[in-house]
């Protein structure tokens, strides 16, 4: 925000990141696969002005002429600027509410439901209004303060325009069920947020606060750079600075040893802040800190709202001391990583709507080592998964029977959690070593035994632990998503490239179990 409206900063010209681009096409084709969907239900009052996007004027009269008619549902509309309250915005969606007015909706091409929460109230496309949700069976939905904030911001923009809904609710569609998409209603005046409070230390507060407070801070920001003050922001290093336009004005002016930008995305913003403020503002500061010490005074004071600061603090420290003494992974001790006659190791792909187009297995027998894949790019429904998933399933089963018959002992492997977790969708599962339940992940050992600064996840553990390769210069999961959209229109070069790109991950688990073992 200070860089938007300070003028002595050139503006940047690059281009958008591969990655930051592959999630806005990735949200683009959900958001466009929901509205088809919508459409084709013919709702009475459906209003769709996604056309008039081009001229502003026409846009903002076209959504209010569509308000006051009373329209149900209004797709890409856009609001009034706000100039008092500084805000300008295009929510996806205004759904009516009984009394008149209207609320927010967004759609996200990222999953909201999760059954470790209450039950959230959800309307269908067909009656999609507040009075029709209903609580879900299965669970509840989680409360993503970048969603919410959104529909705040929406909010806002609606009382200002005199067209808000009697009470503050705002909707999600997530692609949880992308068959079937349900617009989940969160109360957006809830208390919801665990954040920092400098009279209590703790507050819990709702979006509505969060973002009139956040709102506030910018505007502050912004009118102090237009006016050429003094910041009130300095720089500091995170996760975003990797696919940020500014970060070539910003983060990468900080010192080289600053503590923010070596460890980028290992602590949060107010974390880093904290740390400076008790003095510790590089690398080697951080390293040789006690993290008792520092809970003990200023530092602690300033993070009491994070329930987990003790462990993200002595988790920080270790990855200041591995950059000090400049390596990125580190093994602590040898892991009692089990051992069979006959190791496999499995990996799945699956596309943008959740389907699993591709299992990989790699079978070690002594010194050989097999890759065998089960592969159907073409797969657009639940039927055609299941026959893949059951070709591979029943493949492991005749190996461990195999096994069983011969004397030798069998162990499947996998990294995280999504391989059993998808096998287990398509019973009858295979019994003895083959059966989900069996299998053995690496991950918890590698957490176990193994310090690393660029987490725990397979490439980082695999490129710089276990000094494994991946052939493809670019790969990744969004990557690899963009490769099966073209291998579904027939590229060939694409199929082939996610063959290589599975043979390569099964490559790394194997790779990981040979170095944790070594």
């Amino acid at each position: 925000m200070h860089n938007e409206y300070d003028e002595t900063i050139a503006r940047p010209d690059q281009p958008v990141p591969a990655e930051l681009q592959a999630l806005f096409d990735t949200g683009i084709r959900f958001e466009a696969d929901v509205f088809d969907h919508w459409a084709a239900l013919d709702v009475p009052g459906y209003v769709d002005l996604r056309d008039l996007d081009g001229d502003k004027r026409v846009h903002i009269g076209a959504t209010i002429g569509a308000m006051r008619a009373g329209a149900t549902v209004i797709v890409g509309g856009r609001l009034p600027d706000d100039h008092e309250g500084g805000r300008t915005g295009k929510p996806d969606l205004l759904i009516r509410a009984d009394e008149g007015g209207y609320h927010p909706a967004d759609i996200k091409a990222h999953h909201v439901l999760d059954k470790k929460y209450d039950n959230a109230p959800a309307s269908s496309l067909k009656t999609p209004a507040f009075r029709d949700a209903a609580p879900l069976p299965a669970g509840g939905a989680r409360h993503r303060e970048e969603d919410l904030l959104q529909l705040a911001h929406y909010w806002r923009m609606l009382q200002a325009c005199g067209h808000q809904a009697a009470h503050p609710h705002g909707a999600i569609i997530g692609d949880d069920q992308p068959d079937d998409p349900r617009l989940i209603w969160y109360d957006l005046a809830s208390p919801a947020f665990r954040t920092f409070s400098r009279t209590s230390g703790v507050a819990t507060r709702s979006a509505l606060e969060r973002y009139d407070h956040e709102h506030e801070f910018r505007r502050r920001v912004a009118d102090t750079a237009r006016r050429g003050d003094e910041p009130l922001v300095r720089p500091v290093g995170q996760q975003e600075c990797a696919t940020c336009r500014w970060a070539t004005a910003c983060v990468t002016t900080l010192p080289g040893d600053d503590l923010s930008g070596t460890l980028r995305g290992t602590l949060g913003v107010r974390e880093y802040l904290a740390l400076r403020s008790a003095g510790i503002h590089t690398t080697a500061d951080l390293a040789g800190s006690d993290p008792a010490a520092l809970l003990a005074g200023t530092y602690g004071g300033e993070v009491t709202h994070l329930r987990n600061r003790g462990f993200r603090l002595r988790k920080a420290v270790v990855a200041a001391q591995l950059a000090r003494d400049g390596v990125m992974v580190r093994r602590r001790a040898t892991a009692d990583v089990p051992r069979a006659d006959i190791e496999i190791d499995i990996d799945v792909e699956w596309g943008a709507d959740d389907l699993v187009y591709l299992w990989g297995v790699l079978v070690t027998d002594g010194g050989t080592r097999t890759y065998t894949p089960f592969f159907d790019p073409s797969i657009d429904g639940p039927g055609a998964e299941a026959d893949l998933a059951r070709r591979c399933l029943d493949h492991l089963g005749a190996l461990a029977r195999d096994a069983a018959v011969r004397g030798r002992s069998l162990l499947v492997f996998h990294y995280a959690q999504p391989e059993p977790r998808h096998a287990r969708r398509f019973p009858p599962l295979p019994s003895g070593a083959a059966h989900p339940d069996q299998w053995v992940d690496l991950l918890p050992l590698v957490r176990s035994t193994v310090d690393s600064r660029a987490g725990h996840g397979l490439k980082a553990v695999a490129s710089h632990g276990a000094g494994h390769a991946w052939r493809d210069p670019d790969p990744g999961g969004l990557q690899s998503q963009q490769w099966h959209t073209a291998a579904r229109l027939g590229d060939a070069s694409a199929a082939t490239r996610l063959l290589t790109y599975n043979e390569d991950d099964v490559l790394a688990t194997a790779a990981i179990r040979d170095w944790l073992r070594s």
